[in-house]
């Protein structure tokens, strides 16, 4: 039931690729699901056919039943179609048969590891055991249906504190492979939980996989941002600024001279414009701004573009997903190379303006709206400009 519904004995397997109806797999998945009780045929038609009159209801599920012992017969199982009891008024899963259910596997495997009695290389052993059983979420194809629901966020959460705990112990063995195989698997099945972002590139980076690890958290970035509309934890960032760090003094090392060095520095400045970077380099090149204003004496403004609704309203993420990106390109053009852009937030960039005056400033921020509404004038969004100065007293 762990990504999916299949049920097989000896060589043969029935699952639902084969069958073009949901209905029959959802009353199976139903009776498995909660085999240690008589099923009442209100429950299941309520399941079944919410707010369906017809004259024979009840007839419609005993056609379904047919329907289901009909696949069970592919299976070959002796007395396969004693494997729904009926009884009067309800129907349920024959439990004198032995059946092993992914699901209770897992389930039983998660509360052993939680066990405080046993050793870290046992928990480790039955962590790595639970998640190779976590094909997917519990019944991934019907998570619709409001029991599923519910059971699938039960199943998840474990799975999720699961590949925490085994990732933290691999880490703490320095095997860092396996953290990457265990994680990269992890965020196939739920691309946006943050602490299999943050192992994974963890482990890249310890694997000598410096640039596969920056792209990784470039791709968490964009997800985050134009998915979610949020930004990534301050745990994230400071893995980024010590990814950073890292491949900056690998590549000084490697170099070996002034002259490569001063090559590998300008080998991406290539963009004409303002300086795009994520908030955490941003963040880096303010703190030396503002140290070094107070000897240069020149003026360094801090300038925030917001986008809203006419209301003041937050406008929908779809919306801001498609205009701050072309905002972006607006930015781009409308400033010098000397300048520096990040998003702040889903609804807002922020810059780093070097110029004369406050008047130089919101003569630039006056051609990026003016640029934008002149190539988006149907654009439903109002762009709010802000400026000010840096000081280099209160920054100290």
């Amino acid at each position: 039931m762990l990504g999916g519904c299949s049920l097989s004995y000896g060589d043969r397997t029935v699952d639902g690729v084969n069958y073009h109806t949901k209905k029959p797999w959802v009353l199976l998945a139903y009776l498995i699901a909660f085999r240690s009780r008589e099923i009442p045929v209100e429950e299941l038609m309520d399941l079944l056919y919410p707010g369906e009159g017809g004259a024979n209801p009840s007839g419609a599920l005993k056609t379904l039943v047919y329907r289901v012992r009909t696949m069970l017969e592919e299976l070959g199982l002796p007395d396969s179609r004693d494997m729904i009891l009926v009884t009067r008024g309800s129907y349920a899963w024959n439990t004198s048969v032995p059946m092993v259910l992914d699901a209770d596997r897992f389930e039983l495997a998660c509360q052993r590891s939680a066990n405080p009695w046993i050793t870290p290389e046992e928990k480790l052993k039955i962590c790595l055991e639970a998640a190779d059983l976590y094909k997917g979420d519990f019944l991934a194809k019907s998570v619709g249906e409001g029991w599923v629901a519910s059971l699938s966020a039960y199943y998840h959460s474990m799975y999720v504190r699961l590949v925490q705990t085994a990732a933290g112990l691999l880490m703490g063995r320095e095997r860092w492979g396996e953290v990457v195989s265990l994680c990269a698997r992890a965020i196939r099945i739920d691309g946006y939980e943050e602490h299999f972002y943050y192992y994974l590139i963890r482990g890249l980076a310890k694997t000598g996989q410096a640039a596969a690890a920056m792209a990784q958290y470039k791709r968490m970035y964009n997800i985050f941002y134009t998915e979610l509309g949020v930004t990534p934890s301050a745990e994230l960032a400071e893995l980024y600024r010590e990814l950073r760090r890292e491949r900056g003094l690998s590549a000084s090392r490697e170099a070996g001279d002034l002259p490569s060095i001063s090559a590998f520095l300008r080998r991406e400045d290539r963009i004409s414009g303002a300086f795009f970077c994520e908030l955490e380099v941003f963040r880096d090149i303010y703190c030396l701004e503002a140290r070094s204003i107070a000897r240069s004496r020149r003026g360094v403004y801090l300038a925030l573009i917001s986008a809203s609704m006419r209301d003041g309203s937050s406008p929908p993420l779809k919306m801001l997903n498609s205009y701050m990106d072309k905002l972006g390109e607006c930015i781009q053009g409308a400033l010098r190379r000397g300048d520096v852009v990040s998003k702040y937030s889903v609804s807002q960039y922020v810059l780093l303006l070097p110029t004369a005056s406050l008047e130089s400033g919101k003569l630039a921020l006056g051609r990026i709206t003016s640029r934008f509404l002149e190539k988006y004038p149907r654009c439903p969004l109002v762009l709010r400009t802000g400026i000010q100065e840096i000081d280099a007293a209160a920054e100290r």
